[in-house]
């Protein structure tokens, strides 16, 4: 009987563990590159510092499967977009993702926090300057899936648009 009570124990324990890291796993979602203003919306109606949305893709042609990682966060009250300084092709695109978003007239500027570095954009329309990063820049097609993860806010997808004919 005490041998059964363990085994009950442990596997309760062994479950409270498994929904705990459960928890702790982001929810991803998934969406195209047209859906970026809704998620900028959402974002900035969230208004919250350290609320922040991460669109990741691994560009068309990619030898190394390494996938890239662009960022849309709440700092100081202003929604900005991030290119984050952490994963291997972010570095390694870093000066060309600058010189591409300098040629559409954005300036991105170096930040660090919490040992992280990152550039950082405010201003104009910086929904369609990540749009641009992903299409014209990365190649990638517009019906392409991204991945998506959000904290701090509900991802609310809006309504299917109704054809009316």
């Amino acid at each position: 009987m005490k041998t059964v009570l363990i085994v009950i124990a442990c596997l309760i324990g062994i479950a409270l563990v498994g929904l705990l890291l459960r928890s702790r796993i982001a929810l991803t979602h998934s969406v195209v590159t047209g859906d970026i203003p809704e998620i900028v919306s959402q974002l900035q109606r969230s208004a919250k510092d350290a609320h922040f949305v991460v669109l990741m893709f691994v560009p068309p042609g990619s030898t190394d499967g390494e996938a890239i990682n662009l960022q849309y966060s709440i700092e100081d009250g202003v929604i900005g977009l991030d290119w984050v300084l952490l994963d291997p092709r972010n570095i390694a695109d870093k000066e060309k993702v600058s010189e591409f978003a300098s040629k559409l007239g954005y300036r991105f500027e170096e930040h660090e926090e919490n040992k992280v570095h990152y550039l950082r954009v405010t201003g104009g329309d910086i929904s369609g300057l990540g749009i641009s990063i992903i299409r014209d820049f990365y190649k990638m097609d517009p019906n392409t899936k991204l991945e998506m993860i959000t904290e701090g806010f509900q991802w609310q997808p809006p309504a299917p648009k109704h054809r009316i004919e």
